[in-house]
């Protein structure tokens, strides 16, 4: 079947290894299958207005499946087309755990990123994340005096959390009150770093939700990515690709291994599937 759409996987996958760009061979590919009327669909942990420049300004890739599947966006209109994050309730019993700890947390919700006031005014203490920088330094986070004053009035629920650079004596304490809580699922390697999503995260059927909309089936859609995350949906793709850099299992369970993303593996394996 022809491929109708490419669900594109960011980190280890589209960017380069400054995980803010993609190359330019990279941009070429996407906008060669646009043009053959292919849709490319970014589905990525990371919330809307984290998404990197080139593709924020592409007004070309209109659908977004942001937060691994927590939020979907229409980016032309701005409707959101599905939401499953945590209800506003769970977003404070999260936030209660660790808020006044002194500890760097960027909350998505709505789109955007929340912090503690009293941590982005002073971000040159914490682990900011070096692909983070650009973003931070437009001061493009959103700083709130209380995470749970904030989204205990707020409509919108929390999509994730993301930890950085978490001190060592409060890393085992902190995911074991998030496993307790029943309501949290942590990404694989917990620890110093931790990225926390809704439990009943489920990627394929948010996935499924845009693709009934837009008349696609998944049998005539392109997956490429290159972790956990990005499992579901190269299973369940009419061709599931692997990044070269991806880890082995996910190379077995694809139907084509590509190169890495420092070598536009991404491009390649559109250029071979997609436009040849």
């Amino acid at each position: 079947m022809k491929i109708k759409a490419i669900l594109m996987d960011f980190d280890g996958t589209a960017l380069q290894n400054d995980q803010v760009y993609l190359s330019m061979r990279s941009m070429y590919a996407l906008r060669r299958a646009m043009d053959a009327g292919v849709l490319i669909i970014p589905c990525t942990g990371r919330c809307e207005d984290m998404f990197p420049p080139q593709i924020a300004r592409e007004k070309q890739i209109r659908y977004w499946v942001t937060s691994s599947g927590t939020r979907v966006v229409d980016h032309e209109t701005g409707e959101v087309i599905f939401s499953n994050g945590f209800s506003r309730e769970q977003s404070v019993a999260l936030c209660s755990i660790f808020e006044n700890q002194d500890i760097y947390c960027e909350v998505a919700a709505g789109g955007y990123i929340y912090m503690e006031r009293a941590i982005g005014q002073r971000l040159d203490r914490y682990a900011v994340p070096p692909h983070h920088v650009w973003f931070v330094q437009e001061k493009r986070q959103r700083l709130v005096d209380s995470l749970s004053d904030h989204f205990r009035s707020d409509e919108e629920g929390i999509e994730k959390l993301n930890f950085y650079g978490v001190p060592d004596p409060m890393q085992r304490p902190l995911i074991e009150a998030f496993e307790q809580s029943g309501i949290a699922k942590l990404s694989e390697g917990a620890g110093k770093d931790i990225q926390l999503f809704p439990r009943w995260l489920d990627r394929n059927k948010a996935v499924g939700i845009l693709l009934r909309r837009l008349g696609i089936d998944f049998s005539a859609v392109m997956s490429i990515g290159d972790s956990e995350l990005d499992l579901s949906v190269i299973e369940k793709a009419g061709i599931g690709v692997a990044m070269g850099n991806a880890p082995d299992w996910l190379k077995d369970k694809a139907d084509y291994v590509t190169d890495r993303n420092d070598e536009d593996g991404m491009a390649k394996a559109i250029e071979k599937i997609v436009l040849s």
